[in-house]
Formats: C-alpha cells, sequence, structure tokens
C-alpha cells in the first residue's frame, strides 16, 4: 500500500464522520447536499516529495451553471468556481509553525550531515492525520459559509464575493484587500453575471474601466464576447443561458 493510499484511506474514514460529505478520488472533501453546487473542503495534498506529502488547505464552491458555460463558451471544465485559501483566513495554516508536511513517521525524516535530524513543528505523522483533516474540513465549512451565500442557486451566483483580507503581512503585503476579480476569478464573476443575464456587468469588465492588478485573461473574455449574442437571445427567449 503507498503512503497515498494509505492517507486517501484515513480522509475517507473522517469524511464518513461528518454528514453528507465524502473523499473523492481527485482528493478533496465534497459535499453534493445542494443541488445547485457543490461544496469542496481540500487538504490540497501533493505526493512529489515522498516518503512525506506536502499540504495547502483550501475551501471552494463548485456551481453547476458557470461549469457547463465555461465548458460550453471557454472549452474547459474548471476543477471549482472560486476557491479560498486556508492561510489567508488563520494563522493555523500559514507560518513556521503551520502544518506543511505529513510524514509517515518521525524516524521518516532524513538527517543532515549525518547527525539526527530535528522534528519540524511544521511537520506530523500519519497517526495525527484524523485530527488534522476534521480541523481542515471543520475549517473550511466556516470560511465557505462566510464568503457563499448558499441559501439559492440565485443568492449565490447574486452575491459572489468580491474581496477577501491579505492575512500574510510579509513584504509587500501588509493587510491590504485581495480582489476575486483578478485572473479567472475575474472570468467566473463573468460568467456567472451571464446565468443571471446580467450581461453589461460582463461587457463593463471587459472594458479598459474595469482596472484590475494583473492582466485580464484576454483569450478567455474574447470567447465569452463572441458569445454573447447567442447567449443574449437564449435568455430573451427561455430565461435561461443553458
Amino acid at each position: 500500500m503507498t503512503f497515498k493510499t494509505e492517507i486517501f484511506d484515513i480522509a475517507r474514514a473522517v469524511a464518513v464522520q461528518n454528514l453528507d460529505w465524502t473523499f473523492s478520488s481527485g482528493g478533496h472533501f465534497v459535499n453534493k447536499s445542494l443541488k445547485y453546487t457543490e461544496l469542496i473542503v481540500s487538504p490540497g495534498f501533493t505526493f512529489n516529495n515522498a516518503p512525506s506529502c506536502v499540504v495547502q488547505p483550501f475551501a471552494a464552491i463548485k456551481n453547476k451553471m458557470v461549469v457547463r458555460l465555461c465548458k460550453e463558451v471557454i472549452g474547459r471544465d474548471p476543477f471549482w468556481t472560486l476557491s479560498i485559501k486556508h492561510q489567508l483566513e488563520s494563522d493555523r495554516y500559514r507560518g513556521p509553525n503551520s502544518v506543511q508536511h505529513i510524514y509517515p513517521d518521525r524516524t521518516a525524516v532524513p538527517s543532515t550531515r549525518g547527525e539526527p535530524s530535528i522534528w519540524p513543528t511544521s511537520f506530523i505523522t500519519k497517526e495525527e492525520v484524523p485530527e488534522y483533516l476534521q480541523s481542515v474540513l471543520n475549517d473550511g465549512i466556516v470560511f465557505i459559509k462566510k464568503y457563499f451565500n448558499l441559501e439559492s442557486e440565485d443568492a449565490l451566483l447574486r452575491h459572489l464575493p468580491v474581496s477577501f483580507q491579505w492575512m500574510d503581512k510579509g513584504v509587500g503585503n501588509t493587510g491590504e484587500m485581495g480582489s476575486f476579480y483578478e485572473g479567472m476569478d475575474g472570468v467566473t464573476h463573468c460568467l456567472a453575471a451571464i446565468v443571471l443575464g446580467n450581461f453589461e456587468f460582463v461587457e463593463r469588465y471587459c472594458s479598459e474601466e474595469f482596472k484590475t492588478r494583473t492582466p485580464k485573461r484576454k483569450q478567455d473574455l474574447e470567447k465569452i464576447v463572441a458569445a454573447l449574442p447567442e447567449l443574449k437571445r437564449r435568455f430573451a427567449e427561455t430565461g435561461k443561458v443553458v
């Protein structure tokens, strides 16, 4: 049995203890209790550094209408609609004392120059994984409820978050607000607006007057703009775009 298999088995056991949550083969906790949107809490496993794995937790939603529209217009299936990194929300997930690596046991940590290794505070062993994963899931649920209105699909898409507080106080980042209008998040806002029939937002976001810190995803936006006449026709006739 590989270390990845062992960790995934532990994650599945944790998921079983939480109503409506499962653990997917892709490495995420998933809740499909809502008909219109999947809730996702991921430990962010990376298994490229045997015998350990790296964790970078995040929480996310995956709205089915936005996914369908993204597939049709842009030509790809997004992993999620919007995501929230745990490290931006809590001290427990950033800094030298936050969990960053999981090892099978303490003996698996290599020594340096033949000297006994010192167990870093950012490492945990397999035995500690159940408690850690439960905390990741619990916190992820809190972050989802903080940022997303799950009362209805209309409420969710109409009130997608537009900003978040940078918690990292590193160089060049002193706690200013981050934006959900950057990169693919901005494209997601456009797709959500289209689902709601708010085509004016798309045109405004694509304009030079709508400023972002990073370059907009021009190719994706060009595909969206090209599809607008057909999408407007559908919405006018049926009240839906997909």
